[in-house]
C-alpha cells in the first residue's frame, strides 16, 4: 500500500520529469512530433538540441518547475503560506535569468506594486487584457500546494487562491489551480476512486467557473484529442496551446484514462502544444495517485538536480510530519 510519503515524492519527481521530458515536444505540432521524434520520445537523450532546446541541459526541467520550488521553498523555510515571500522569490528568479518565464508572469512580476500588493498587480495585467488572458503559468507552478496542509480540503483551496492571484486572476485560473489541487490532496489522503475526486473537483471548480468544469467534463472522452493540445497561437484566446483549462483537461484526462505514470506522461508529451507544462501537471497528479517508484528508473537517475529534489522532499516532509 503507497504511503504519503511515497505519493508526496512521486508528486514532485512527476511534475520535474514530466516537465523535463514534455521539453523534448515543446511547441511542436502533433505531425511535428512524430516526424521529429519516429520512434517516440522515451529519454532525455533523445530530446533535440534545437534553438529553443538547447537552452536547458537534457533531463532539466524548465520555468514550470522553477516557479513551483519558489513556492515549495517558501513554505519549508517559512513554515507556510507567505505571498509576499513567494512573490520576491518570483522576482529574483525572473531577474536572476527566469528562463522560459511567461508573457504574463513578466508583466506582473514587473509591476511596480508587486511586492507591496501582488493580487492588485495580477488583477490589474487581467484587466489590460480585457479580462480575457488565462495562460497556464499559475497551474504549473501549484500542485505542491496540493500537499502543503492536504488534509484540510478548506486549508488547500485557500492557499491555493492565495497563491494562484499572486500573477493569475482570472477566475478560470485560480479554478483550475484548485482543481489540481483538490486532486492532488484527496490522493495524499489515500481516496484512489477517481469519480469521487472527480465530484469534489467538479463541485468546487463551479464556484469559480462554469467554463472550468466543461472541460473537466471533457475527459471523458477516450481520446486527448479533444483538447486539441497543439493548436492555437494567441495567448490571449481560449485556444491558444498554453490556455489554463487545456493543461487541467490534459492531466484530468490522464487520472482518468492512463494505466500508468509513464502512459500518462508519454501520451501527452506525444501530442505537442505547451508539453513540458502538460505534462508536468500531469506527472504531479499522477506521481500522487502511483506513487515515486511507478516513475522509470532511468529518468529519475538521468533527471538533473534529482538531489536538491531529494534533499527538498525530505525537508517537506518533516515539516508536514512534525505539524
Amino acid at each position: 500500500m503507497l504511503t504519503v510519503n511515497d505519493r508526496i515524492k512521486g508528486l514532485i519527481y512527476g511534475q520535474a520529469i514530466g516537465d523535463a521530458l514534455g521539453l523534448g515536444t515543446e511547441f511542436m505540432s502533433k505531425s511535428d512530433v512524430s516526424r521529429k521524434y519516429p520512434d517516440g520520445l522515451h529519454n532525455f537523450d533523445q530530446i533535440i538540441r534545437d534553438r529553443h532546446r538547447c537552452r536547458w541541459a537534457k533531463g532539466a526541467w524548465t520555468d514550470d518547475t522553477d516557479q513551483m520550488l519558489c513556492i515549495l521553498d517558501s513554505i519549508l523555510d517559512n513554515h507556510g503560506i507567505d505571498i509576499y515571500d513567494i512573490a520576491a522569490r518570483l522576482r529574483s528568479w525572473v531577474q536572476n535569468g527566469g528562463l522560459g518565464v511567461g508573457q504574463l508572469v513578466m508583466s506582473v512580476v514587473s509591476s511596480r506594486n508587486f511586492l507591496e500588493d501582488p493580487h492588485s498587480a495580477a488583477r490589474d495585467a487581467w484587466e489590460m487584457t480585457a479580462k480575457r488572458a488565462a495562460p497556464n503559468g499559475g497551474l504549473m507552478r501549484t500542485s505542491i500546494l496540493g500537499a502543503w496542509e492536504y488534509n484540510s480540503l478548506e486549508k488547500v483551496i485557500s492557499n491555493v487562491e492565495k497563491v494562484c492571484r499572486i500573477t493569475h486572476y482570472d477566475p478560470r485560473c485560480v479554478g483550475s489551480c484548485v482543481a489540481v489541487c483538490i486532486a492532488i490532496s484527496q490522493l495524499l489522503q489515500g481516496i484512489t476512486d477517481v469519480s469521487q475526486i472527480m465530484k469534489v473537483v467538479t463541485e468546487k471548480a463551479a464556484e469559480y467557473s462554469l467554463e472550468v468544469v466543461s472541460y473537466l467534463d471533457m475527459t471523458e472522452s477516450n481520446s486527448l484529442d479533444v483538447f486539441d493540445l497543439d493548436e492555437g497561437l494567441n495567448p490571449q484566446e481560449n485556444n491558444s496551446i498554453g490556455f489554463t483549462l487545456k493543461a487541467m483537461g490534459a492531466a484530468f484526462w490522464s487520472l482518468r484514462h492512463a494505466p500508468s505514470f509513464y502512459d500518462g506522461i508519454s501520451q501527452i508529451i506525444h501530442e505537442g502544444g505547451d508539453a513540458d507544462t502538460n505534462a508536468a501537471i500531469a506527472g504531479a497528479i499522477l506521481g500522487a495517485r502511483d506513487g515515486f517508484e511507478s516513475i522509470p528508473i532511468g529518468l529519475v537517475k538521468n533527471l538533473v538536480g534529482r538531489a536538491d529534489l531529494d534533499n527538498r522532499n525530505d525537508r517537506l516532509l518533516q515539516l508536514l510530519h512534525g505539524m
